[in-house]
């Protein structure tokens, strides 16, 4: 097995002295046996794995691999086929429904009743995984803000607020912090919340698509705050994630 990874993200070389690239952050892939070090573009890397898995259909961690490496991609229905086939092969590992819950809740709302499902599969494996945790309540905010009419934002900011004293790295429990903020016309609280996913979008497993709207988000509001400037710069930092979007392209140039 090689002894370096690229990391997909950045393309910075890492020794897997730790399970974080050592130039973005961005969490790497498990080291295991020949695809863990697999090294080139993450496309490059899944066609790997996939050429793997088709020898070694029953490899739960090259399973929790290729699903993962789906996730990045932003190819969502595979990373779940991946994942659940991982989770049938290693059905102790928690952090494998924790991973397909973080999924669902890309792919289709963190109201999504699988999102909740998954996070307590992985709790009921790891009754101290503060991540999994923090999901759930992520799950159960959504859904009371979705589903409750939208009456009580007080209860589904303290929820969140629970959700991240739990997790503090979860990107999106401050991603629908400012949703509730701003629908509550507190727009300096969901500015104050967006400015801290900000600093954490580019570590963590979303694609870089998904970390695109968390800049774009802040910067619409920023320009509805009338603060033009900074408006733009987050703008950038979107497009710079994701060239190919017109809307934020469309915002800018009206400004």
């Amino acid at each position: 097995m090689s002894d370096s990874y690229v990391c997909p993200c950045c393309g910075g070389a890492s020794d897997f002295s730790s399970n974080k690239c050592p130039y973005c952050g961005s969490l790497l892939l498990p080291q295991g046996t020949g695809y863990g070090g697999s090294t080139g573009s993450l496309a490059q890397q899944i066609a790997d794995m996939e050429a793997k898995a088709v020898k070694t259909p029953n490899d739960g961690k090259l399973q929790y691999a290729l699903g993962e490496a789906y996730h990045r991609a932003g190819e969502y229905v595979k990373a779940e086929q991946a994942l659940e086939k991982a989770a049938a092969l290693s059905p102790k590992e928690s952090k494998i429904p924790y991973l397909l819950a973080w999924n669902t809740g890309i792919r289709t709302g963190w109201e999504c009743a699988k999102v909740g499902k998954y996070a307590d599969r992985a709790i009921a494996l790891d009754p101290q995984f503060l991540p999994a945790q923090a999901m759930k309540l992520l799950s159960t905010a959504a859904q009371m803000y979705i589903f409750g009419g939208r009456s009580d934002y007080d209860a589904v900011i303290e929820t969140l607020n629970k959700a991240r004293e739990l997790d503090p790295e979860n990107t999106y429990i401050y991603m629908y912090a400012s949703t509730v903020y701003e629908e509550a016309f507190q727009r300096k609280d969901a500015i104050a919340v967006l400015k801290r996913a900000v600093e954490m979008a580019l570590k963590d497993l979303a694609p870089a698509k998904e970390d695109s709207r968390v800049f774009a988000r802040l910067g619409y509001l920023y320009f509805r705050d009338g603060q033009i400037e900074e408006a733009k710069k987050y703008l950038d930092k979107a497009l710079n994630l994701d060239p190919d979007n017109n809307t934020v392209r469309q915002m800018k140039k009206s400004m």
